[in-house]
């Protein structure tokens, strides 16, 4: 058993994976959404038996609001239902590559205070250190039940470009450096006009610019011959150097799923990185909020350079994601498209 739940963390990430067999089943926790996603993660959490409130790792992978807000709600309750064997996360010292006992005042933000106030294991497999790639090339973690994650991203750059970044935040906000979006005022997808997949896809990719979607931690999660990757909101130049490497000789990785990084921009989906890759299923988590994702540049990328029957799997049904339920588009370049039922609008379960 390997699959993985996309819960629901509004324009963000929220992914629950579950590995093992129906009466050994272990899980990990990547990303916690929203403030709005901690109700119903809390809720999820509090419900699982008694012998199942233990995960082997959660990975927060960057300090974005969508992806980070959910877990300091869940980490700063005192009645947290549930134990973490490891937290994966970049706090701001990690930036300089320095170990966790230097942390000092500027660590006033809310997640390193939770983290240290529980003492929660912080970064353990990777020594207190940083989550990063080192010049010895790509690092292997192997988890309690044989699930096996290889680091993709950050690398030292991507970490240190954040530093002012974050300084600047913080300076301003006294907490995270957030994403600093202003709410949608399109109800629809009707701004764009007529979507040409061909023009769409064919367009000039732009490398996304910001300095907190560079640090995200991304990385390959293997389990009994299945292969997922998951990307945060990572750069594609990062991504691309670190599967080549993976990919030695061949020319593609195959995998059985990706996350869409970035929840679908067109900054973060490439030609030559899909290029790079063999997937028959993406993921895309969003409700389409504040940033209008997925944008339709990066799903004409997925539909023309995606491969042959890949199926799309949207976590929400809006207007950004339902328009590509087109029939005539489908069978013309051979892709399906899942979406939850309404009752269930932002929770979709994908079996690997």
């Amino acid at each position: 058993m390997f699959e993985i739940e996309m819960l629901p963390a509004r324009e963000g990430d929220c992914l629950w994976l579950r590995y093992g067999t129906n009466g050994n089943t272990r899980q990990i926790l990547v990303d916690g959404g929203r403030a709005a996603t901690a109700k119903h993660l809390k809720a999820r959490l509090a419900a699982l038996p008694a012998g199942k409130r233990t995960f082997e790792l959660l990975i927060i992978t960057h300090i974005d609001r969508d992806h980070i807000e959910g877990v300091l709600a869940l980490l700063e309750d005192k009645k947290l239902p549930v134990t973490f064997k490891d937290v994966w996360f970049n706090g701001f010292d990690h930036l300089h590559q320095a170990e966790l006992e230097t942390f000092g005042a500027i660590q006033g933000e809310r997640l390193s205070k939770a983290l240290v106030e529980r003492k929660l294991p912080w970064n353990r497999a990777w020594k207190m250190k940083a989550v990063c790639l080192h010049t010895s090339g790509l690092r292997r973690v192997k988890l309690v039940g044989g699930l096996t994650l290889t680091l993709l991203s950050p690398d030292a750059g991507k970490l240190k470009s954040l530093i002012p970044v974050w300084k600047e935040e913080c300076k301003k906000a006294g907490l995270l450096a957030g994403s600093g979006g202003k709410p949608s005022d399109v109800a629809g997808l009707e701004h764009f006009g007529a979507l040409d997949i061909e023009k769409l896809a064919a367009a000039k990719f732009k490398e996304d610019p910001g300095e907190p979607n560079g640090s995200s931690i991304a990385v390959l999660a293997e389990y009994a011959g299945k292969r997922v990757l998951l990307t945060g909101d990572a750069h594609t130049d990062r991504l691309k150097e670190s599967l080549r490497l993976l990919n030695g000789k061949a020319r593609r990785l195959r995998l059985d799923a990706l996350k869409v990084s970035h929840h679908g921009s067109e900054h973060n989906v490439s030609r030559d990185l899909l290029d790079l890759l063999a997937c028959p299923r993406y993921l895309v988590s969003t409700n389409g909020s504040y940033f209008k994702h997925p944008t339709p540049a990066a799903i004409a990328r997925l539909i023309k350079f995606g491969g042959q029957g890949a199926t799309i799997h949207f976590n929400y049904r809006s207007a950004y994601t339902e328009v590509w339920n087109n029939q005539a588009w489908q069978a013309k370049y051979g892709y399906r498209t899942e979406y939850p039922d309404k009752k269930n609008n932002g929770t979709l379960v994908v079996a690997l």
